[in-house]
């Protein structure tokens, strides 16, 4: 934490500081949880494209992908919901 951003919040709105840190942990949470479904998804994409797999394991790979394409879904819809928030 920058400890002049720190003093400003202490001097200027008290109650919109812990809300703005809070919304921005959530924000880098989000995204940390988006970039590791986007590189699961890609690795698994990568397997069904790059190898002969069997057709059960296609099946649950391809069930794997809708449920990580579901959750990237979600975690943009909260981010976005967020980012309304933060206005």
């Amino acid at each position: 934490c920058d400890p002049q951003k720190s003093k400003k919040s202490k001097s200027g709105k008290k109650s919109k500081a812990p809300k703005d840190s809070a919304i921005s942990l959530k924000l880098t949470a989000l995204h940390r949880k988006q970039k590791e479904v986007a590189r699961v998804l890609s690795l698994k994409q990568e397997i069904l494209l790059k190898s002969g797999v069997s057709y059960l394991e296609y099946l649950e790979a391809r069930a794997e992908i809708e449920r990580l394409n579901g959750l990237r879904e979600t975690f943009t819809r909260r981010v976005e919901k967020l980012k309304q928030q933060d206005k």
